[in-house]
């Protein structure tokens, strides 16, 4: 709830300027509430008109009559963003628009709801309003903008079924990846407990080795999981630090190789490249990362993978280049959705993170990326990063 919402108590008793409203929004069929938005100290404030509101919308968490409460504490969580949501249409060029939401009510149910809201005045330092609230089943006798309604309604149920199959497949997708790591775990602490007195000592070794393998497997889907939760609550930022980028990126290719037996990934560096750069290396990590490790994933084992790295004075080029099942032409604008996965890697391990972690970390860094690519002939990504010169 944002801390700058004032809120008031009293429904009631405003005289000539409830008529007013009312008369204001005649073609809303019902003004509920009126409100005013102070955007010097983003203070929303709405207050109730009308002296039937549970006759029409039924009792409410906290049996509040206060639009504000009721809003904070009954949405559904997909809409836990409805004051941010408002205030940012208020601020936009409508002079009327429409959301829909689900509220808890009293029932413990999850009610769908309409609101419809006309600007009665906006300048430069307020935005005054009216609206209206419907249970979804009352606006469908609505006559006006009935068909608008509907559309949005429909669209708000397709879009919360998206968003919970997308959870869903998630959830499985990351206890799929657990459980091999997990397993490769479990299968080499056994053989060294009940078979220890007859293992060599380069048994031993391989065993270990293969723990090791599975719990930096299982810490980087972890490191996933959580760099995401980061990015989707606008907790990664951009901190340049003056870096070696060339050892920088043997180390990735490194931890990526070591987790990848047999694999080989070439790397390239243009002449003159600076022992130092002023660069985000937590930002350079997430993207190499995951551009390599998609390239190792979807190309065949015998196959070599090309990470090139080209400086000038203002950018730094990075090329990553593999010869695999490369990506259909028709889903190419669609590899950076989140949850993305391709049409034709149908039995390769994923999440469809990675591309949507990649893009987040490249626009934080004010740079871009190109992808070339052709079914079963392999692809190439060019990203453009630019570099701060600190003093």
């Amino acid at each position: 709830m944002c801390p700058l919402i004032h809120n008031t108590a009293n429904p009631h008793g405003f005289g000539d300027l409830a008529v007013l409203t009312i008369e204001t929004c005649q073609h809303l069929k019902l003004a509920l509430y009126q409100g005013n938005y102070n955007k010097n100290t983003e203070t929303l404030e709405v207050r109730w008109l009308a002296d039937d509101i549970r006759k029409r919308i039924g009792n409410f968490y906290h049996q509040s009559d206060n639009y504000i409460d009721i809003i904070g504490s009954g949405a559904h969580p997909n809409n836990i963003d409805l004051i941010h949501t408002l205030k940012n249409r208020l601020l936009g060029k409508e002079s009327s628009f429409i959301r829909t939401y689900q509220l808890l009510t009293d029932e413990n149910l999850y009610q769908l709801f309409v609101e419809k809201i006309k600007v009665t005045e906006r300048t430069e330092t307020v935005v005054k309003f009216v609206g209206c609230l419907f249970m979804a089943p009352e606006c469908e006798n609505d006559m006006e903008g009935g068909d608008i309604i509907r559309q949005q309604l429909l669209e708000n149920l397709r879009r919360e079924r998206e968003i919970n199959q997308a959870r869903n497949l998630f959830v499985n997708m990351v206890s799929h990846e657990m459980r091999t790591p997990l397993a490769v775990i479990q299968g080499a602490v056994d053989l060294i407990e009940h078979c220890n007195d007859r293992l060599s000592d380069n048994d031993r070794k391989n065993y270990t080795q293969s723990i090791k393998r599975a719990i930096l497997r299982m810490t980087r889907t972890m490191d996933t999981v959580l760099i995401l939760g980061k990015v989707q609550s606008n907790q990664l930022s951009f901190q340049p630090l003056k870096s070696d980028v060339v050892l920088f990126c043997k180390n990735i290719i490194n931890e990526i190789e070591s987790l990848n037996e047999g694999r080989k990934i070439v790397l390239q560096i243009s002449k003159s490249f600076p022992r130092s750069i002023d660069i985000d290396t937590t930002l350079l990590y997430h993207i190499v990362s995951n551009l390599l490790n998609n390239a190792i994933k979807y190309s065949d084992p015998m196959t070599l993978v090309y990470l090139n790295l080209v400086f000038d004075k203002e950018t730094l080029t990075i090329y990553v280049k593999d010869s695999g099942i490369g990506i259909p032409h028709k889903e190419l604008k669609g590899i950076f959705k989140l949850f993305h996965r391709g049409s034709n890697t149908k039995g390769c391990k994923g999440m469809g993170i990675g591309m949507f972690i990649v893009k987040h970390c490249i626009v934080l860094h004010n740079g871009s990326i190109e992808v070339e690519s052709k079914e079963h002939e392999g692809t190439t990504f060019r990203v453009k990063l630019p570099i701060v010169h600190q003093s």
